[in-house]
């Protein structure tokens, strides 16, 4: 009798880590983990001698409430482009994002930078079958014109174990009710 409990507690214990990873699956606040696809990802730095792409490598961290409409960055970790983390370049922590539709999300911040005041970010999150796609541009005052811009273009996937949980939480559902 208690092994069987056990089986049935471990089975939603599953199911509802399958269920947290999957955002249209009906829940309120939704957390995954991405990873950037290093052949699909990169940033462009202008000035400072010329465009130069770089690709991105790494993770980050989303914490979606579709009740709310807000969405933000938890952490990100990445490769360095010149001397700042993606994260840093486009203070991906510190945008403000909001919930435009199922597959879309903005971000958008008007830059606290000492250096550049009123570098505005725009961040483009758009959903798209087992896929995410980033773009961004850093805009810059009128009088900062010897400041690099930057242009992000990334594809991020979730993290092969959230996969793993969805697909295994799936079968469970799929063979206890059907």
């Amino acid at each position: 009798m208690v092994r069987k409990n056990l089986k049935k507690l471990v089975c939603a214990a599953i199911a509802a880590l399958a269920v947290m990873g999957c955002p249209r699956a009906g829940t309120a606040i939704v957390t995954t983990i991405y990873e950037f696809v290093p052949e699909q990802s990169t940033v462009v730095v202008y000035g400072r001698g010329g465009p130069y792409t770089y690709p991105i490598e790494g993770q980050f961290q989303l914490t979606v409430d579709y009740d709310m409409g807000t969405a933000s960055f938890d952490w990100i970790v990445t490769n360095d482009i010149w001397s700042d983390s993606v994260g840093d370049i486009f203070y991906m922590t510190e945008l403000d994002g909001t919930v435009v539709s199922d597959n879309r999300i903005d971000f958008f911040s008007e830059s606290t930078d000492p250096t550049f005041p009123g570098r505005d970010i725009l961040l483009e999150f758009t959903f798209t079958d087992d896929l995410v796609h980033l773009t961004s541009s850093t805009y810059y005052p009128r009088y900062a014109m010897d400041a690099p811009f930057y242009t992000l273009d990334a594809i991020a996937v979730p993290e092969p174990m959230t996969i793993f949980m969805l697909a295994l939480g799936g079968m469970i559902v799929r063979r206890r009710y059907y």
